[in-house]
């Protein structure tokens, strides 16, 4: 089969597999069968990269980091709504509009109030060609290519005819996958979000698009920017809007009276525990569009719509204690420790106090009567202390100056409220960090994946990083599906990486604010392990891009002695890693590099061997690029860099630069 025509082919398959999916709540295939689809279509854009459409199902897995958002201007203007909070509110809300239309009775189409993000989508000839955020309702953040990342919003309508429209709606999490996310990313050692509304904000303004893509956000169509033509209600819109591919809420209805709103409303706030989605109220909006047109819109909201919000329900309790937890990442969080009580239909015995500002704020103390409430109906949280009854207090809090697991050192990176455990042989982020130390950045141990890293955890064969070097043969054999082909190439690993760099070590070590390039900063100054060992942090500030939150949890390391005792193990270890200098005589030296296309080598490697020649990597095209080194089908990156007069190379011709002496 001609590639042009299997692409045709398989790009319409998966329009309708996402179709079925997310507005029929059906599918013909399976999951494993629909990513089959997908990777062929990937590999077959990858091939002919000139066959590739701007709606392709593949923009779902993300392009190319942008450096910052392009603004957009909503024509017309994306309102906000008025809030009613009672049935007394909602009753003089529909007196004014019978009032202005003269009218005894009129329909409403009331809809759940979803608690996420408002997104406008512009189609033309069908097509999605922009997407924007709310921002101030005038001017937003145009987040084209993370909206297309997001399966449940059509790339192209379904259309007999060519459409130009603009829809607007509501991106959020379900709440199963939200929950499943947060899950998946403490498993990671990642902090969980706190809650949908914020975790769907953060998502869909992510530089990088791929990082959007591996978020399970879903869209709501709800409103038009101006109306379609042939269209004259809400309900009309809403069976428009299917046609075309988009979801709708399944829990959209019409009312034809002011008692059936109420009813509707009660009904929600009765099913809201049910509901797949958080909801905050619902949406009261004049069914037909003439009668909109009579009534109008105030200065920043439409006359004849509003929102009748939920009070967030909240209980009182007893605080018994607060506990530090150490997560995988090292962060330490603060929890509550409560006395049962039932909030929003959840049994709660702990809450979140995120970190010690937030205790400060709410002077939070053990036996305190406190209010909680469930953040975005999902993390419980306290919202506020009150005085206990008997008018006596405990103590107030403070974080600890030592690990409760470890009793290692804590430091606060700079720019961040949290405070992290910086040993990397705590027990409790024990796994991560081998991880992290055998990951390509820092020591690039090859066979020393996640997996082997718990099982040797599991076993208790290691109990600090220092003990992958002591591991014996026939113990590590002895591992669930570790061969003796795997075990000798793993030692051969851990052998060469005795050889390491001080910059990788350093790395390796994973001290909060020292990640790879403040690692190769710090290693190109001091050259030698000795020598870092003994630096001030007065010599550590005078590094270039080293600022003193940075240099204190530095010397804090080498100097703590749980954490000196985790160096001098890897030195007993056979470690004793140096630094060479870039080599100032390259071609490379003083460079700001970009890598755009395929490259035969992996990226991380190309990157790792600019660095060690003295240029700088980034990943966007800036005043500040001097140089692009283009691999196999490059892309928009290419064409700019020409058009900015950057010099452009091969990947053969930047191995010949890298090796100049």
């Amino acid at each position: 089969m001609r590639p042009s025509r299997e692409i045709s082919d398989l790009t319409v398959l998966l329009r309708k597999y996402n179709s079925q999916y997310y507005t029929e709540n059906a599918s013909d295939i399976t999951d494993a069968e629909y990513d089959a689809l997908m990777n062929r279509l990937l590999y077959l854009e990858r091939e002919y990269p000139e066959l590739r459409s701007d709606d392709s199902p593949t923009a779902r897995v993300g392009s190319a980091p942008l450096a910052s958002f392009a603004a957009v201007t909503h024509d017309p203007p994306m309102l906000s709504l008025s809030n009613l909070f009672s049935r007394e509110d909602f009753l003089a809300f529909h007196s004014r509009i019978t009032s202005q239309l003269g009218a005894d009775q009129v329909e409403y189409s009331v809809e759940p109030k979803l608690d996420g993000v408002s997104l406008s989508l512009v189609y033309e000839n069908s097509v999605l060609v922009r997407a924007g955020t709310r921002g101030d309702g005038i001017r937003g953040e145009d987040v084209t290519e993370n909206a297309r990342t997001i399966r449940s919003i059509p790339l192209k309508l379904n259309s007999d005819h060519p459409v130009n429209v603009e829809i607007r709606g509501e991106v959020f999490f379900m709440t199963k996958d939200f929950l499943q996310m947060n899950g998946r990313r403490t498993e990671a050692g990642e902090a969980p979000f706190a809650n949908p509304r914020n975790a769907t904000s953060g998502s869909l303004r992510q530089l990088d698009s791929a990082v959007t893509a591996g978020r399970p956000l879903s869209f709501i169509a709800y409103a038009p920017g101006y109306v379609p033509a042939g269209i004259d209600s809400q309900e009309g819109l809403f069976n428009r809007l299917q046609q075309w591919g988009f979801s709708v809420n399944s829990r959209n209805s019409i009312c034809r009276t002011p008692e059936q709103v109420i009813q509707t409303y009660h009904k929600l706030v009765d099913a809201r525990e049910d509901l797949p989605m958080e909801i905050d109220g619902m949406v009261i909006k004049l069914n037909s569009f003439s009668r909109r047109e009579m009534i109008g819109f105030i200065s920043r909201a439409p006359r004849w719509a509003a929102a009748w919000k939920f009070h967030a329900e909240e209980m009182t309790t007893t605080l018994t204690e607060i506990e530090v937890q150490v997560g995988r990442t090292g962060r330490l969080t603060p929890v509550a420790r409560l006395d049962p009580v039932k909030v929003g239909g959840v049994v709660v015995t702990s809450a979140t106090l995120h970190n010690q500002d937030e205790i400060s704020r709410k002077d939070a103390r053990a036996g305190d009567i406190v209010l909680v409430r469930r953040a975005g109906d999902v993390i419980p949280e306290v919202v506020k202390s009150l005085s206990p009854e008997d008018g006596v207090r405990g103590e107030l809090f403070k974080m600890p100056d030592k690990c409760p697991v470890c009793s290692g050192p804590v430091v606060q990176p700079e720019g961040e409220v949290n405070l992290y455990c910086i040993n990397p042989s705590c027990e409790a982020r024990i796994r991560r960090s081998l991880e992290h130390w055998a990951s390509r950045k820092a020591l690039d141990i090859e066979g020393l994946g996640k997996k082997l890293c718990e099982q040797l955890v599991d076993a208790g064969m290691v109990i600090s990083i220092a003990d992958l070097y002591n591991l014996k043969y026939h113990e590590l054999t002895a591992l669930e599906r570790m061969g003796e082909l795997k075990a000798t190439k793993l030692f051969a690993e851990l052998k060469k990486s005795r050889k390491t760099s001080l910059s990788r070590f350093l790395t390796g070590l994973g001290i909060p604010g020292v990640g790879e390039v403040a690692s190769r900063d710090i290693a190109g100054e001091f050259r030698d392990l000795e020598a870092l060992g003994a630096a001030t942090e007065e010599e550590l500030t005078a590094v270039k891009g080293i600022g003193p939150i940075t240099a204190v949890s530095v010397r804090n390391f080498f100097t703590n002695p749980v954490t000196a005792a985790v160096v001098g193990e890897l030195k007993a270890a056979g470690f004793n890693p140096t630094e060479k200098t870039a080599r100032e005589g390259t071609s490379l030296a003083g460079e700001t590099i970009v890598f755009t296309g395929a490259l035969e080598m992996p990226r991380l490697k190309a990157k790792q061997l600019a660095m060690a020649a003295g240029a700088k990597v980034t990943s966007s095209i800036t005043g500040k690029t001097t140089l692009l080194v283009a691999g196999e089908n490059a892309g928009s990156k290419l064409k700019k860099a020409e058009n900015s007069g950057v010099k452009v190379v091969s990947e053969e011709e930047f191995l010949v630069k890298v090796k100049e002496e």
